[in-house]
Parts: structure tokens; sequence; C-alpha cells
């Protein structure tokens, strides 16, 4: 009885060292610009051009989304649908690396470093987005003035 007890334990060692390869095999590289970098202080909300998902088929040809961005190596992200459908709506924490973290809203990936919460991140991208409008408008402003003036000029 005990022979098989021990034959047992040894095949299901076996079948957790085979899964625990392959699994390794199939994590996909990390990008050059996703290397674990340090952080050198907590700084608020940035956008992160260089972050996105990709697939990739792992074990059995699974299909697993991975998230990575600017020193983030690849975190597999298992909500990935539910995920999709919130960020339309609020600021979704997609991964943590350290002290860094990733958030989701509509379109954009955002980093930070200051431990925010989403309430936290909405509220710094409708100030950008207002920001940058007020600069939009200004620019129009002082264009239709210059254009103004320059008539005034020749006729």
């Amino acid at each position: 009885m005990s022979g098989v007890l021990v034959g047992v334990v040894v095949l299901l060692a076996a079948t957790v060292a085979v899964v625990v390869a392959v699994r390794r095999r199939s994590w996909p590289e990390t990008p050059a610009f996703a290397r674990p970098r340090p952080v050198t202080s907590p700084g608020g909300p940035a956008r992160d051009p260089d972050a996105g998902f990709f697939t990739h088929r792992g074990l059995l040809f699974r299909k697993r989304h991975f998230f990575v961005g600017t020193g983030c190596p690849p975190v597999l992200v298992t909500d990935f649908r539910s995920l999709d459908v919130l960020r339309r709506e609020q600021p979704v924490r997609i991964a943590r690396h350290g002290i860094r973290t990733w958030w989701w809203y509509r379109d954009e990936f955002y980093r930070e470093a200051a431990g925010l919460g989403p309430d936290d991140v909405l509220t710094w991208v409708r100030e950008r987005d207002r920001r940058l409008l007020a600069r939009q408008d200004r620019a129009r402003l002082l264009s239709a003035a210059e254009e103004s003036l320059r008539k005034r000029e020749n006729g």
C-alpha cells in the first residue's frame, strides 16, 4: 500500500513540474520598454503611450490577455472583458508593479506611483482635458486676433 502511495506522490510531483516548466516557456518575453526600472519619486498620473494589451496562446493554445506598460513586464489579465466594459465609464486598475499602478480609462493608459484611487485618476484626467481645451481655445483666439490685425494692416 505504501508503495502505491509513493508512486502517486511521485507522479503528482512530476506532473506539477511539467506544468510549471511548460507554463514558464509559454509566458511571453518582456519588451525592452517594459523592463522594470527604479521609481525615483512617487508621481501623479501620466499617460503611458507604450502601454497596451496583447494576446498570447499558452498552455493548450488557450488565448490569454496580457498587459504591458513602460516599466511593467507582462501581466496576465484574467478579467479582460469586464475591464473593457468598465473602462468606458471609470478608470480601472490594470496592473501593479512595485509602487507603480497602471490605469485604463476610455482609450488611454495612465501610470502613477502615488497610490491614487479611481476617483483621483478620473479627476486628474478631467482636469488635464480641461487644460487642453483651454489651450486650444487660447490658440484659436490668438490666431483669430493675428488674422484680424493682418487684415487691418493690409486693408
